[in-house]
């Protein structure tokens, strides 16, 4: 009798040294960036400035920036394109006054832009942007011994991730040449190593920031 007590005592002992939520593991690292890639893992490509956006019909053609964007996403279905006349601003407003009103091509949301887009982080608060899916992790690549930092005990993980619910646009070629983020993040998928810093809390491992690393 005392042999079969003392099997189920060490069962036990062994079940909940398995089951440590505080061990450095695969588990448990990619349940605590899981849990963070929930709230936080939105795949999003940041466009600048809220809709209606005007572009002037003197840019060149083919030139970089928003009007490049726009042509892309209006290829792709996402937003519609008028001729009319409106000032456009720009930063330097503020130092040189508005300028007079001209020939634009204004770009507004079509229904199916509407579905993507979001506010998101930006460096100054939050920005107009349009979200294309949601991060999950696909694996654990490797992690570092953890290491006291202070009273903290921390450690770093290399995970790679896979995109649920991708939208059909971000894989399109064209609107992945106007926007590079969008092409890499797309091209990562289940290849490309990114970085998250974990602390250990008496509830098991967490990230130290909101923030994730390439």
């Amino acid at each position: 009798m005392r042999h079969f007590a003392f099997i189920a005592i060490a069962s036990m002992f062994l079940l909940a040294a398995c089951n440590d939520v505080k061990k450095p593991s695969a588990a448990n690292f990619t349940t605590a960036i899981d849990q963070y890639l929930t709230k936080h893992g939105e795949a999003c490509t940041p466009i600048g400035q809220p809709f209606p956006i005007n572009i002037p019909k003197s840019e060149p053609v083919g030139s970089s920036g928003i009007g490049t964007k726009m042509a892309a996403l209006q290829e792709a279905g996402l937003v519609h394109a008028t001729e009319t006349t409106a000032a456009v601003h720009t930063m330097l407003d503020p130092l040189r006054g508005s300028t007079p009103p001209q020939p634009v091509k204004q770009y507004d949301l079509s229904n199916e832009g509407r579905k993507y887009v979001q506010q998101v982080p930006a460096i100054f608060g939050h920005t107009t942007g349009l979200c294309y899916g949601h991060k999950s992790i696909a694996s654990i690549v490797k992690w570092t011994e953890p290491t006291a930092v202070g009273a903290d005990t921390q450690a770093e993980v290399s995970y790679t991730y896979k995109i649920s619910d991708l939208a059909p646009w971000a894989e399109r070629p064209d609107v992945q040449q106007a926007f590079p983020d969008v092409r890499a993040v797309v091209s990562g998928i289940s290849s490309t190593n990114q970085t998250i810093g974990l602390h250990l809390t008496n509830h098991g491992w967490e990230p130290l920031d909101s923030s994730l690393r390439n």
